[in-house]
C-alpha cells in the first residue's frame, strides 16, 4: 500500500501553518500542482493515508484519504475563494486521525533516516515538490517514532 507525505508550503497570502490549518479544518487536502495530482492519481489506493509536513514547523498531522481526486469546481463557493491556490489542481477529502507538534529539525532527521536520504539538500528538494510517496514500511516507521 502507498501512503503519502504532503508538504504545506507558504503562499503569498498565508503562511505554511495557516495553509495546513485551513485545509485540515475543512477536511480536505489540496493538490496545488499538476505533478502532485498526476502522481497521486497513479498511486492512490483504498486505505491510503497521508502525513502533513509543514515547512518551518515539521510533521504535524496524520489523516485517512476518504475520496478519490475531486476537481476544483466541486468545492463550495466560499472554499473556492478561500483555498484557490491550495486546490488549483483538485483536492481529496480526508479524515483527520491525529495531530502532533514536532520541530523541523526533528522531522527532517526522522525523514532522512526513514527515507534513507542522507543529503539535506536532496531532502529539501523532495519536500519542495509538495508530495512524497511512502511505502508501508516507511509510513509505519514514521508513525512509530511520532507515537
Amino acid at each position: 500500500m502507498i501512503h503519502f507525505l504532503f508538504v504545506a508550503g507558504a503562499l503569498r497570502e498565508r503562511s505554511s501553518v495557516e495553509s495546513a490549518e485551513l485545509q485540515l479544518t475543512h477536511e480536505l487536502w489540496g493538490l496545488r500542482t499538476a505533478l502532485i495530482r498526476d502522481n497521486l492519481q497513479g498511486l492512490l489506493t483504498a486505505g491510503s493515508c497521508g502525513l502533513v509536513y509543514v515547512l518551518k514547523a515539521g510533521i504535524c498531522a496524520h489523516f485517512r484519504i476518504v475520496s478519490s481526486i475531486l476537481p476544483f469546481d466541486q468545492l463550495d463557493d466560499l472554499l473556492k475563494d478561500e483555498l484557490r491556490n491550495e486546490t488549483r489542481f483538485g483536492f481529496i477529502r480526508i479524515q483527520l486521525l491525529k495531530r502532533w507538534e514536532s520541530s523541523p529539525g526533528e522531522s527532517q532527521a526522522l525523514l532522512q533516516k526513514v527515507l534513507r536520504i542522507p543529503d539535506q539538500a536532496e531532502l529539501a528538494r523532495r519536500l519542495n515538490l509538495g508530495m512524497h510517496a511512502l511505502t508501508q514500511e516507511e509510513y509505519e516507521a514514521i508513525l512509530k517514532v511520532l507515537g
